[in-house]
């Protein structure tokens, strides 16, 4: 059955304001004179021409194109944050690591060193406001250092849980002076299961949506995430071919169910009896319903295509409604 969503918290989040933790960050600094010139060279974002307090998304890829990271990369005075998944920070780093020779670039996995709460909602930016004055980021991966509590806190303004969101970046000593800051400003939280729904619905892929052997362009995050003007990188071979090509086979898809119990992750995504994907999240939305992700093969994507996952009825979602592809 639908859980229980009457928790204001998990209210709050879709009509007003709420906090979460976000257990799921991981970061990878690169400190140095030449950080945003070696880090240019392994991702689709464009980041030379970025300035302290901006930020852009990427993507990073191996020799042959296949994703390592969907991240974000902030600029810093010293360099750059590349926030990603904590399953896939230590990996990343070590993989920027490998090609790093003299360049004056320090790579660093600082996930344990950190921790990030989610202020989400569409009253979110008015609240902050409201509490540490007008320099609040708006556009998304934009950040300012401010303090919150009496701590520092670096917030990140992000459209990963829907509009109006934003990281609240913290040392992990504060951790627990940022919960009682929010706590004593009224802030309801919210479950963590609320905030993952929200980030399924607006199809923002972790480290469990990438699977093996994915290619930047199957993500379906190419406006956002890939430029096509920038200088050579690595995996950029695979990117313009793909592009050239005009397609990809597969995309990630959000997926609406049929029935009260959001499908487990692995469900198979079937059209006509074959397999087109694999759920990778799911989740129950008050919106959708039950819903998961999938990179799903474009004969399952094709208007009239009759999807089922595990034997329930299915459907894709489109992105500005919940019309059926």
């Amino acid at each position: 059955m639908p859980p229980d969503s009457s928790a204001p918290g998990d209210l709050a989040c879709r009509t007003a304001a709420a906090w979460a933790d976000v257990a799921s960050c991981g970061t990878v600094r690169a400190t140095g004179t030449a950080a945003a010139a070696f880090v240019d060279k392994f991702t689709t974002a464009a980041i030379g021409t970025l300035a302290p307090g901006d930020g852009a998304e990427g993507m990073f890829a191996d020799v042959r194109g296949w994703v390592i990271a969907l991240a974000a990369i902030l600029r810093t005075d010293d360099g750059l944050l590349i926030d990603c998944d904590a399953a896939v920070a230590a990996t990343l780093r070590d993989h920027l690591e490998h090609y790093h020779i003299r360049e004056d670039v320090a790579l660093v996995d600082t996930t344990h060193d950190e921790r990030s709460v989610a202020v989400v909602g569409p009253a979110a930016a008015r609240w902050l406001m409201e509490r540490i004055g007008s320099d609040v980021p708006v556009k998304p991966l934009c950040h300012r250092a401010v303090r919150c509590g009496g701590i520092d806190v670096a917030i990140v303004a992000v459209d990963w849980f829907g509009t109006g969101g934003f990281l609240l970046r913290v040392a992990h000593d504060d951790l627990a002076t940022l919960h009682d800051w929010l706590a004593s400003e009224g802030l309801p939280r919210a479950d963590a299961a609320t905030l993952d729904a929200m980030r399924i619905e607006q199809r923002f892929p972790r480290a469990c949506d990438i699977p093996e052997k994915t290619l930047p362009q199957e993500l379906d995050r190419t406006a956002r995430a890939i430029s096509f003007t920038k200088g050579c990188y690595l995996g950029q071979e695979t990117v313009a071919r793909i592009d050239a090509l005009g397609h990809v086979n597969r995309t990630l898809s959000l997926i609406a169910v049929e029935g009260d119990d959001a499908p487990p992750a692995g469900a198979v995504v079937s059209c006509g009896g074959e397999g087109m994907g694999t759920l990778t999240s799911s989740c129950w939305s008050p919106r959708l319903g039950a819903c998961g992700l999938a990179i799903v093969h474009r004969r399952g994507l094709e208007p009239g295509a009759t999807l089922t996952v595990s034997g329930r009825t299915a459907r894709i979602v489109n992105r500005d409604s919940s019309a059926e592809a």
